[in-house]
């Protein structure tokens, strides 16, 4: 039971004198989206986040071990195909992100970017700053620059 801040037995890596944080957990990521490599991004971004402010202190394997946990379960079939160089208790959480990172982010066509890019139509109820928003998102992918 916990009283006035003080660290229970459940979390060592407090300090009695640290405020207690309670994190809403990421949820899973959708390894089915329309635009993975987006869904990944965000989805790393929010897992970072989370375990620099929940899991600061504690070990590689734990941090590894509450990625697992809170991707998904198909993102964890997926994980489980993947080819490392280092024994499971080795393996760090940057080196699974990495991975994963890898799986999402295949090689990108750009003809096709492109052509998405080009019959990107607005739709008629969509407001016009949702479309530009996705037409920036959509022109990241492009390779604009290099014409």
């Amino acid at each position: 039971m916990e009283t006035r801040g003080e660290a229970t037995s459940s979390e060592p890596d407090r300090s009695p004198a640290e405020p207690r944080i309670n994190l809403k957990q990421p949820g899973n990521l959708d390894m089915e989206a329309r635009d993975l490599p987006l869904a990944w991004k965000r989805w790393k971004e929010t897992i970072s986040l989370y375990m620099e402010l929940a899991m600061a202190g504690r070990d590689e394997k734990m941090k590894v071990k509450r990625s697992l946990y809170l991707i998904s379960r198909d993102a964890r079939e997926v994980y489980k195909t993947m080819q490392f160089t280092s024994d499971p208790a080795e393996r760090t959480l940057a080196k699974v992100l990495k991975a994963l990172d890898d799986h999402c982010n295949p090689k990108r066509n750009k003809t096709v970017e492109r052509y998405k890019f080009f019959i990107r139509m607005q739709e008629p109820t969509e407001p016009v700053e949702k479309f530009i928003t996705e037409l920036k998102i959509l022109e990241n992918t492009c390779s604009f620059e290099t014409l």
